[in-house]
């Protein structure tokens, strides 16, 4: 558990901590969050994690009254606070509009609220590395683009949370969202991405797909290290024929896929690329 969490330049106590009913992001969602962790006390791609959140700030109209050398500060001295800064942690990051004035309209001269949790993190098991994971299509379809809300991590999480207990009741790690067309988005709380004759390819964000981080940071490695890769369209009959797939979130990193719905993929797992992707990734974050 948390034992200090931040809200409004104060530390309360975990079992102390409130915000008032009528915040915005209880009463409505209205709010965005960043997930992110630390390596040995270190945040990992804590700038790229900032960009995404002060683009959603303003693309969003939230008008904030602090910078990002604040919330680096903040989220500095939330580690430090809960003896996390030589540690690996778990750390969330959530901005809502703040208290609801009683016009369902955004108003500017709101004074958000920023919370920050940070706790030890407690490591995916070792085996989804070495045997792969199960994914599952989602019983929503999504359109494939137009809708930006889908570029946010928005507090109104609800969709996510449906499909990600969807494939946890099935016993599987993710749901993946597909169009009414089979056209592959991205999964409840991943991207994904697909190999198939040494090329990797992942939906492009002129989809409904989240910019992840740690999607961004698989693309920089295979172009840096000479790894074929293509942000494209990927329709589900193109996943369940790929050589590989596999899985990108911040807490997770680069996780392999060995089943989608019924149909196994052949071949080893992990895979020759994904293999040595996920060992470039490790290098990174070392």
């Amino acid at each position: 558990m948390f034992e200090y969490i931040y809200i409004n330049g104060r530390f309360y106590r975990s079992g102390k901590a409130s915000i008032p009913v009528n915040d915005r992001g209880f009463l409505y969602g209205d709010g965005v969050f960043e997930t992110m962790r630390s390596y040995n006390g270190s945040v990992f791609m804590l700038s790229m994690h900032l960009d995404r959140l002060f683009h959603s700030l303003k693309a969003l109209k939230f008008f904030p009254d602090f910078d990002r050398n604040q919330i680096v500060n903040m989220v500095s001295k939330t580690l430090a606070k809960n003896r996390l800064t030589r540690k690996d942690a778990y750390i969330k990051v959530m901005v809502t509009r703040g208290d609801h004035s009683g016009t369902l309209h955004f108003n500017p001269e709101s004074k958000l609220r920023v919370i920050i949790i940070a706790k030890s993190l407690v490591p995916y098991p070792r085996d989804i590395y070495s045997e792969g994971v199960d994914i599952i299509s989602s019983s929503i379809s999504r359109q494939i683009s137009g809708d930006q809300v889908h570029r946010h991590k928005l507090m109104s999480y609800f969709e996510n949370l449906y499909e990600k207990n969807r494939a946890h009741l099935q016993g599987a790690f993710e749901s993946v969202f597909l169009t009414r067309d089979k056209l592959v988005l991205e999964g409840s709380t991943t991207n994904i991405f697909m190999i198939k004759r040494n090329t990797v390819y992942t939906p492009p964000l002129t989809q409904n797909v989240l910019p992840g981080i740690t999607r961004r940071v698989v693309l920089d490695l295979c172009r840096l290290n000479r790894i074929k890769v293509w942000e494209k369209k990927v329709h589900y009959r193109d996943l369940i024929n790929a050589d590989e797939a596999f899985l990108t979130n911040s807490i997770a990193a680069v996780v392999p896929v060995r089943k989608i719905d019924v149909h196994r993929l052949e071949g080893r797992i992990p895979g020759e690329i994904t293999s040595r992707l996920m060992d470039l990734y490790r290098i990174g974050t070392v």
